[in-house]
């Protein structure tokens, strides 16, 4: 049995007997290319999958996969230069259940230049041919929501396209983490494909923003509320929790945590974000820091073409609001002038564990090497990748159910 976010308890393949009446003796395997981090590994794993191979190009991220999923065979290699036996073997069975992955999405980052020939876009075409050399029941990939509008909705035809080309039907969907008991407002496109006789589908959210039939969206004080304030003890690198778990999440992220809090250290802000902080209150953000105490570049920032102040909120120096979800984090969770990452009660940027929580890593997860904010703004939040892992397993089941029914 496992506790989950929600506070209920479950056994992970209990709702799947079709699938395991026809493989009993183990849990669906999958590759994880991209695996960064490995977000949407450890959702997988809660879920009940067996993660046997993670690939990733960034070797700091790599070692934080291989500190995480030391079962897995961590491969550290371009995507491009790997091939399915190499694969195979790494997994040691062609027996392929699932492929997953996040192709790199820059070149389609509403939080960049959005440039369409940027190699980066084309990555997704390695998936593709993986997928077809290995031939796994489903894949399962994820992208920026940016994609699908971007130049018309063309890159997400393109990328449907060439899955149906090697006998992949697919779907797709924008889903919100949120709705799945992610502390954070960090909406993604998702394609699941399968060559398999099943109809796919997503799975259902189960927490909501005014849902009279679901528990409401996790908060940043949900979240966050039973790790110490920092104060001015910015060094520190080890500490005792404040309090109890005071909620499910917090069981959660606690479970398999001891009594230490690690990488919960933070940076203090420069002397002018710490200047324009004593105007922001909880929910706020450079709107609310009155026109003299703005550094110039804002001033011109905040007026439109009639000379009136802009009457429109920008979530830069945002200082969080408990009582909701987070914006979504990006790799600059260390900036408050970058976004909406200025801690709720102190004057400061969030630490990573801070970050790791409201992305939904359970405290005992390791990030190491370098970049710890590049592998936890780009992760897949895993109580997200635990809920499409859950889907997929009953899409397992179904076809399974199919099959014998046919076969007798």
């Amino acid at each position: 049995m496992q506790i989950t976010a929600s506070g209920v308890a479950f056994a992970p393949w209990g709702l799947n007997l079709g699938y395991w009446m026809s493989r009993p003796s183990s849990p669906p395997i999958v590759i994880d290319l991209f695996c960064g981090a490995g977000g949407l590994s450890e959702g997988l794993t809660q879920s009940g999958f067996d993660v046997r191979v993670g690939l990733d190009f960034d070797p700091h991220a790599l070692a934080t996969f291989r500190a995480n999923h030391p079962q897995a065979e961590s491969i550290c290699a371009d995507v491009s230069s790997v091939s399915a036996a190499d694969l195979i073997a790494a997994a040691g069975t062609t027996e392929i259940d699932l492929i997953t992955g996040g192709p790199s999405c820059q070149g389609f980052s509403t939080h960049g230049k959005r440039i369409e020939e940027d190699q980066r876009n084309f990555l997704f075409r390695e998936f593709v041919r993986v997928v077809r050399e290995v031939k796994p029941k489903f894949f399962l990939m994820e992208n920026v929501k940016g994609l699908l509008a971007y130049s018309k909705g063309h890159f997400k035809s393109l990328i449907e396209q060439s899955f149906s080309r090697i006998g992949y039907r697919v779907v797709s969907a924008t889903l919100c983490a949120a709705d799945y008991g992610v502390p954070q407002m960090r909406h993604r496109v998702v394609f699941i494909g399968t060559r398999l006789d099943v109809d796919l589908s997503f799975p259902e959210p189960t927490f909501g923003s005014d849902s009279v039939l679901l528990p409401s969206y996790r908060t940043v004080a949900e979240a966050l509320s039973d790790l110490p304030l920092i104060g001015s003890d910015y060094a520190r690198r080890e500490w005792r929790y404040s309090s109890r778990p005071m909620n499910t999440f917090q069981q959660y992220v606690r479970s398999q945590a001891g009594k230490i809090v690690t990488l919960h250290h933070s940076n203090p802000l420069s002397d002018q974000a710490a200047r324009m902080a004593k105007h922001i209150g909880q929910g706020q953000g450079l709107r609310s820091v009155p026109v003299r105490h703005l550094p110039e570049r804002f001033k011109i920032m905040r007026r439109i073409s009639t000379g009136e102040l802009r009457k429109d909120c920008t979530t830069l120096y945002y200082r969080l609001d408990p009582s909701k979800p987070a914006y979504t984090l990006t790799c600059n969770y260390r900036n408050v002038a970058s976004g909406p990452f200025m801690h709720p009660d102190e004057d400061r940027s969030l630490s990573h564990r801070e970050a790791a929580r409201l992305m939904s890593y359970p405290d005992h997860y390791v990030f190491s090497g370098s970049g710890i904010p590049r592998q936890i703004g780009n992760s897949v939040p895993p109580l997200m990748a635990a809920a499409l892992g859950r889907q997929i397993l009953e899409l397992l089941s179904t076809a399974s159910a199919k099959r014998f029914r046919r076969a007798a």
